[in-house]
């Protein structure tokens, strides 16, 4: 998936679409590693897709949380 469209997503759709691609990461790297798939670069797109839905969640997250400056000045 593309950024665009992961950013549209509810951090609850997020963390789906983390878990399903865990799941398959980990499915393509048995399968390379077994002899069944030769297709390294699935991997490196695998991984990329996991790093940008960890991101956009660690960004959903910090949005939330109110910066230590603002609380000092209330």
């Amino acid at each position: 998936m593309k950024v665009q469209e992961l950013r549209q997503l509810t951090p609850k759709k997020l963390q789906e679409e983390l878990k399903k691609a865990q799941r398959e990461l980990a499915g393509v790297r048995f399968h390379v590693k077994t002899g069944q798939n030769q297709n390294h670069a699935q991997i490196k797109k695998l991984k990329t897709s996991v790093a940008r839905i960890l991101t956009l969640l660690a960004e959903s997250s910090r949005k939330n949380i109110p910066l230590a400056s603002q609380e000092k000045q209330s």
